[in-house]
C-alpha cells in the first residue's frame, strides 16, 4: 500500500522527496525486527523514545522513518515528520487493515469502575436482538462466542486493528469495547468514531501516570469528543464535565435524581440476589431485574439498558437479557466452595470500588454474619491510594487480611507498610504478605455464615512479582484450602 494512502487524515509537516509514493509492506515500532519494506514508527512514550533507535531501524532495513522531528544523523534517509507518532501509529494500522471499525457499530465504555460489567451487559442485550457481537476488554476479547487472548484493557494499535479486522471478516455487527485512559491519552482509538460513548464514573486511579485528576478526566473526555452519542452518568461528580466535553448527542442517566434523561426508580434490593427497578424516561418505563448485587450494579445496568435502547433494542430484549445475565467473571462473583461460609471475588482495586463492594455486602448481610475482607495493593502503581484502601477495608469489614496483589518490582512488605499507615489503632486485621497463604488462612479461620470478600484480582489468573508473571488461581487455592480443612489436615 502506498504511504500516502496509509497517512490519509494525518497532517504531515515535512517529508523526503517522493517518499509518499513508496509502497509499504508493513509497519513496526520495534527496531529489533526485520524492517525490510516496512515503515518504522518512532513512538514517544513515558520511558522510551523511538527516535533513539533510528540507527538500529536503519540497520534493520526500514524503508521509511515516521518521526516527530528530523532524524539527527539520518537527515537524508527517507522520512516523514508528523505532529504525533502515537496518533499516526493508530491511523497507519487502521488503514493497513482497511479501516475495519468503519464497518462496525462501535460502543465504547470508559470510567474508573464498571467498564467490564457494562460491556458484558451490552453484549447480552445485543445478542438478544440477534446481533453478532465482538468484545474488547479487560477479561478477554471475543469474536462472537470465540475467545481471543487479552493482555491489556485496550490492545496496542497493531493488535487492536487486526482484531477489529478479524471481527469484520467474521461478520460481527457490533463491537463493545472498554476504553482505558491510557489508550485514549495515547490516541489508540483516534481512527474510530464510536456510535455511543458511555461514561461510568471517575475516582482516583492511574495517578502514577496522569499525575492529577484533571489530567485523568481530560484523557477520559476524549471519548466523548469522538462519539456520535454520549451516555453520561449524572450521579458522578465528573458527569457534568464529560457532558460539556461531548460533541454529539448527549443523554444522562441517574439512579439518584429524577432530572436525568433516564432514571432508575422504585429500586428494590434483593440482597446477594441483586436488584430490580423501573427504568423511566420521558416516553417509556421498563422493569429491570439485575442479578448482580449493589447500587453500582443498578448504575451499570442502567447505562447498558439506555445505550442498547439507543441502538434500537426493544424493551423486551433489554429486560430479558439483563434478567438472564447471572454475573460477570470476577465481579461480585460467588465462588462455589461447598462450605458453610460464602466467598465473593471482586476486581475492586481502587478506594471507591472497594468501598462500594463492602457497602453492598454490609447492606445485605445479617447482624450475626461476619464480613471478612482480604486485599492488597498493586506495585509500581499509584501509591497514594494504599493508606486510603487500608482505612476503608478495616473500617468497613469486621476483620481484614492485608496481603499482596501484583507487587511487581516493589517489596510486598513495603507496600503493606504504606497500607497500614491508613489503618486506625485498634482495627481488627492481620498481615499475611504471601497471597496464597492469606487465602489459605481465611478458609482455615472461616466461621459459619461468614462472608469473605477476596478483592483486587477478580478475573485475573496470574500474579506478578519481582520474579515475573506466573499462573495464580484464587479459586483453585480456596478450593484446595477448604478440602484440606475438611479433611482435618490443617
Amino acid at each position: 500500500m502506498k504511504l500516502k494512502k496509509l497517512l490519509e487524515g494525518i497532517e504531515v509537516s515535512d517529508c523526503s522527496e517522493g517518499v509518499l509514493d513508496y509502497e509499504i509492506e508493513g509497519i513496526s515500532e520495534d527496531s529489533r525486527e526485520d524492517l525490510e519494506g516496512k515503515a518504522f514508527v518512532c513512538l514517544v512514550g513515558e520511558h522510551n523514545d523511538g527516535h533513539d533507535y533510528i540507527g538500529k531501524a536503519v540497520e534493520k532495513g526500514a524503508k521509511v522513518l515516521i518521526c516527530e522531528r528530523v532524524p539527527q544523523g539520518f537527515e537524508e534517509y527517507p522520512h516523514v515528520i508528523v505532529n504525533s507518532t502515537r496518533r499516526t501509529d493508530a491511523f497507519l494500522w487502521s488503514r493497513f487493515y482497511g479501516d475495519p471499525a468503519d464497518s462496525l457499530k462501535v460502543l465504547c465504555v470508559t470510567g474508573t469502575n464498571g467498564k467490564t460489567t457494562i460491556t458484558y451487559m451490552l453484549k447480552s442485550i445485543l445478542e438478544e436482538m440477534g446481533k453478532k457481537v465482538g468484545v474488547i476488554g479487560t477479561i478477554k476479547n471475543m469474536i462472537g462466542d470465540v475467545e481471543v487472548k487479552s493482555s491489556m484493557t485496550t490492545p496496542l494499535p497493531a493488535q487492536l486493528y487486526k482484531l477489529i479486522a478479524d471481527m469484520r471478516d467474521a461478520g460481527v455487527e457490533y463491537l463493545v469495547m472498554e476504553a482505558s485512559s491510557h489508550a485514549l491519552d495515547y490516541e489508540k482509538l483516534a481512527p474510530i468514531t464510536p456510535e455511543i460513548g458511555i461514561f461510568t464514573n471517575l475516582t482516583p486511579d492511574h495517578l502514577d501516570y496522569h499525575g492529577t485528576m484533571a489530567n485523568y478526566a481530560k484523557a477520559k473526555a476524549k471519548l466523548f469528543k469522538m462519539s456520535k452519542i454520549s451516555v453520561i452518568n449524572a450521579d458522578d461528580s465528573y458527569g457534568k464535565y464529560m457532558y460539556e466535553q461531548a460533541s454529539g448527542r448527549r443523554y444522562t442517566y441517574s439512579r439518584e435524581s429524577r432530572y436525568a434523561d433516564f432514571t432508575a426508580q422504585n429500586i428494590v434490593s434483593n440482597g446477594i440476589r441483586g436488584s430490580e427497578y423501573d427504568l423511566i424516561s420521558e416516553n417509556e418505563a421498563i422493569h429491570i431485574s439485575c442479578a448482580i448485587p449493589g447500587a453500582f450494579s443498578v448504575s451499570n445496568s442502567l447505562a447498558a439498558a439506555v445505550s442498547a435502547r439507543l441502538c434500537g433494542a426493544s424493551c423486551k430484549d433489554v429486560a430479558l437479557a439483563l434478567r438472564r445475565l447471572q454475573g460477570v467473571s470476577g465481579r461480585m462473583e460467588t465462588v462455589s466452595l461447598g462450605g458453610d461460609f460464602t466467598v465473593l471475588i471482586d476486581y475492586a482495586h481502587t478506594p471507591d470500588a472497594l468501598e462500594n463492594v463492602l457497602k453492598t455486602i454490609r447492606a445485605f448481610k445479617t447482624p450475626s454474619q461476619r464480613l471478612v475482607a482480604l486485599f492488597g495493593c498493586g506495585g509500581d502503581r499509584d501509591k497514594t491510594k494504599r493508606p486510603v484502601m487500608g482505612g476503608i477495608a478495616t473500617a468497613m469489614a469486621d476483620f481484614t487480611v492485608i496481603t499482596s496483589d501484583n507487587s511487581r518490582t516493589e517489596d510486598p512488605k513495603e507496600i503493606i507498610r504504606q497500607i497500614l499507615t491508613g489503618v486506625s489503632e485498634g482495627s481488627n486485621y492481620t498481615v499475611i504478605p504471601n497471597r496464597t497463604e492469606a487465602l489459605q488462612w481465611v478458609v482455615r479461620n472461616a466461621r459459619k455464615d461468614d462472608i469473605i470478600l477476596v478483592a483486587g484480582k477478580g478475573h485475573e489468573n496470574y500474579e506478578i512479582t519481582a520474579e515475573g508473571k506466573h499462573p495464580f488461581s484464587e479459586k483453585a487455592i480456596l478450593k484446595a484450602a477448604l478440602a484440606e480443612k475438611e479433611s482435618g489436615r490443617n
